[in-house]
């Protein structure tokens, strides 16, 4: 197709050939933000990874790896990395720092029962020669006999017994190559990252236990971001107030967060009692923050902070409540725990949706037509209920109260193409299609947007294309709005570690910029096609490979494309297109259709929603339809009509 389409182990492998550079510049992150003044305050532990800075650099790296890795006991002759020319240097080197351990220096920590876990088959079995046990079995069988002769002899007061401390002894000897990253640094380490990157704190799941770490903030950084690009865009820091005002707002927060992970571990299993349980031991807490909001007359400056916060963390464990009382048909409840959810104001994206929930549960559940319509009508009556839910509101109102009318009455055009396909075999994919596309001649098995994207190349007279559904607002938005994305603005810049100012998703970030948005806009709409050419060119000159949070500089195959593409859309197109965007950045970004396609030629512009068979059009792709067609957009939906299928075997 002449299209363009966009779209742990615990240490990756795929990191592992990347140049020597990459991790040391990763050092270099963490030296910084082990020195940021800040944090002295914050993590009372702090210098105990002072020693880390000290390090050489390949020391550096080396416990950087480690630190990525599973908490567990490694062989170091294991241990090869090419930015590590000498680790046993850096090993000893490390030790000596107190940021690894040799096995031989946490026996007292171990039982012989963990020593023997980290042994290998072979291993075992020259354990049980040594200490005169039969040594051909499993295992298992092995291990048994290990610990039944520890349980031979204890010692006259009951302690440890010497037939235990000499099997210990033996067992560190065996295992001297063993190292494992030192905890309680390691823990600090978790803090620093974690308090200087809460947007990008991740939860994941080991041992049936959901965790918290800075390790996969890391992770985070390190795979999605420095395999992409190592360059941060340029920006002013400018912080009167900090993300973390004392340490023990940052351990309730991180508590907060331990919670939340566990009502993901519990959701993931179904576990609605115990959900349950955590929502009744916190809805006391929750309902002190609510009422705080209700005599709260003004709405307090960096809103967006709030989510690095207990009583943010707090409300989406309400919500993880919500569901599970539904779970558990306690609608009375659900509904009672709705209205107080709808009392927390800041968290404005949900009120639509839980405005029509509680309309849901007074109908269906509570038999309480009612009480349903004047929960309908305090939602379209809210201000902040997004389109998207105004729409479904208004259709659900409509079937309660059949004399009213829903405003939003917009109906795209809509084109239907027939498309070859084949259906996907096994019980999993029944309604699964495989479409046939053709890619210069040949056929090949593609999905229904790619096969739709190739169509309309090939039989509506358009040149160029992908399917890259938001991607394409987003980057081109992030080219035209570079500056005022990184100016200077307080408080959303922390670090020089950020690909996108921390109020990007929150109203705030069109109020604080209102007045640049406005002015450039009206600048832009002015614009010829040449001068908005100019505008890409200087923005890819000065900053193509620099990391921006929704910008993929890969999602064109050159400047000259993308040049192409804006001149097809026009100067005062793309002006209106991004006021609508900017206003609800977070909002916005879901529901574009999945086809950008043009004509440089004819300086044509459509972007296209594809529907398969049984697929149907969501409220936020309404939306967005609704606003293309305001804007002077070509817009419209294709619905692709499966023929001539046939089994898959």
């Amino acid at each position: 197709m002449s299209a363009n389409t966009a779209g742990q182990d615990n240490e990756p492998e795929d990191l592992a050939t990347d140049s020597p550079s990459f991790y040391f510049e990763v050092a270099e992150l963490i030296d910084s933000l082990i020195l940021t003044p800040s944090l002295t305050g914050l993590i009372p532990n702090l210098p105990t990874l002072h020693t880390y800075t000290h390090l050489t650099a390949p020391s550096k790296v080396l416990y950087i790896r480690l630190y990525l890795r599973k908490r567990s006991w490694i062989k170091s002759e294991t241990l090869t990395y090419h930015e590590v020319p000498d680790v046993p240097t850096s090993i000893q080197e490390l030790v000596t720092s107190s940021l690894l351990l040799k096995i031989a220096d946490d026996t007292e920590n171990l039982t012989v029962s963990e020593l023997l876990e980290t042994f290998s088959a072979r291993k075992l079995k020259d354990l049980c020669k040594n200490l005169k046990l039969q040594s051909t079995g499993n295992i298992s069988l092995l291990k048994d006999s290990v610990l039944k002769m520890c349980k031979k002899q204890r010692s006259l007061f009951g302690g440890v017994s010497y037939t235990t401390q000499r099997v210990k002894k033996k067992c560190c000897e065996m295992l001297d190559d063993m190292v494992k990253i030192s905890e309680a640094p390691a823990a600090v380490l978790d803090k620093v990252l974690i308090a200087s990157f809460p947007q990008h704190l991740l939860l994941y799941e080991e041992d049936d236990k959901m965790l918290l770490t800075g390790q996969h903030n890391l992770s985070r950084i390190l795979l999605s971001q420095f395999q992409v690009t190592r360059k941060f865009p340029t920006y002013k820091v400018s912080c009167t107030k900090p993300l973390f005002s004392s340490s023990h707002q940052l351990e309730t927060f991180l508590s907060a967060c331990q919670l939340e992970a566990q009502c993901h571990a519990h959701t993931q299993k179904h576990e609605w009692g115990k959900i349950e349980e955590i929502l009744i031991e916190n809805l006391p807490r929750f309902k002190e923050i609510v009422k705080t909001w209700q005599r709260t007359k003004e709405t307090p400056c960096d809103v967006h902070l709030l989510r690095f916060t207990e009583e943010w963390v707090l409300t989406r464990i309400m919500r993880h409540g919500l569901a599970a009382l539904q779970r558990l048909r306690k609608y009375e409840e659900a509904a009672s725990l709705l209205q107080l959810l709808l009392g927390y104001t800041p968290m404005w994206y949900k009120r639509g949706s839980w405005w029509e929930n509680l309309a849901l549960i007074y109908h269906f559940h509570l038999k309480k037509p009612e009480a349903a319509d004047k929960a309908l009508r305090a939602g379209l009556a809210d201000p902040s209920t997004s389109r998207d839910s105004k729409i479904a509101l208004e259709l659900r109102l409509s079937k309660l109260d059949r004399t009213f009318t829903p405003e939003f009455k917009f109906e795209p055009k809509t084109v239907t193409i027939d498309i070859v396909a084949l259906e996907g075999s096994g019980s999993a994919a029944k309604s699964k299609k495989i479409w046939l596309g053709n890619d210069n001649g040949e056929t090949v098995l593609c999905g229904v947007e790619d096969v739709t994207l190739n169509y309309y190349i090939n039989n509506f007279n358009f040149k160029e294309g992908f399917h890259c559904e938001g991607s394409v607002l987003s980057t081109l938005f992030s080219i035209f709005c570079w500056d005022i994305l990184f100016s200077d603005i307080d408080n959303v810049f922390y670090n020089q570690y950020q690909y996108a100012p921390l109020d990007l998703s929150s109203r705030e970030f069109y109020t604080n910029r209102r007045k640049q948005f406005e002015d450039y806009f009206s600048r832009l709409r002015e614009q010829s096609e040449q001068e908005i050419s100019d505008i890409v060119t200087n923005t890819w000159d000065l900053h193509h490979g620099t990391g921006c949070e929704g910008l993929s500089w890969d999602l064109f195959s050159d400047l000259d494309q993308c040049k192409r593409c804006v001149s097809c859309i026009t100067a005062p197109k793309l002006a209106k297109l991004f006021e609508t965007y900017v206003e609800d950045v977070r909002g916005r970004r879901s529901g574009v259709p999945d086809l950008s396609l043009w004509n440089y030629e004819t300086k044509e512009f459509i972007m296209v929603e594809v529907k398969g068979p049984g697929d149907s059009l969501s409220n936020k792709q309404r939306v967005w339809l609704s606003c293309l067609d305001e804007i002077g957009i070509r817009a419209e939906v294709c619905l692709v009509k499966a023929v001539s299928s046939k089994k898959l075997r």
